[in-house]
């Protein structure tokens, strides 16, 4: 039986994602479900977001003013709601990337210490 509780993994999630759907949005607008599908594929299952985790997440992001979001109605099908990347996503991405990389530096100096 695993020691972690699926709570603790959750929490790890949540500091994660608003970092990784800015990531995924930076070469081009995407609609949910392709999200969630690269956000899947990417992490080799590790996020695995439901709709009520993944909408939310970019409603803040678009309150913020990251995202922006738009309509398109196809020839065919059903319209979807497309999801961009702004200047201001684009340098919070840049900024969040480097808090990232010195909380995992710093993390990973503590691990290794303790061993």
């Amino acid at each position: 039986m695993p020691e972690i509780s699926q709570e603790w993994t959750t929490e790890m999630k949540k500091g994660s994602v608003q970092l990784c759907l800015l990531a995924l949005l930076t070469k081009e607008q995407k609609y949910g479900f392709q999200i969630v599908k690269e956000l899947r594929e990417l992490s080799d299952g590790f996020f695995d977001l439901k709709e009520g985790t993944l909408y939310p997440a970019l409603r803040r992001l678009e309150e913020r003013g990251f995202v922006e979001a738009h309509w398109v109605e196809p020839q065919t099908g059903n319209p979807r709601k497309y999801y961009r990347i702004t200047d201001r996503g684009r340098r919070a991405l840049s900024e969040a990337i480097a808090v990232w990389d010195r909380m995992a530096a710093g993390t990973r100096r503590v691990l290794e210490a303790s061993q």
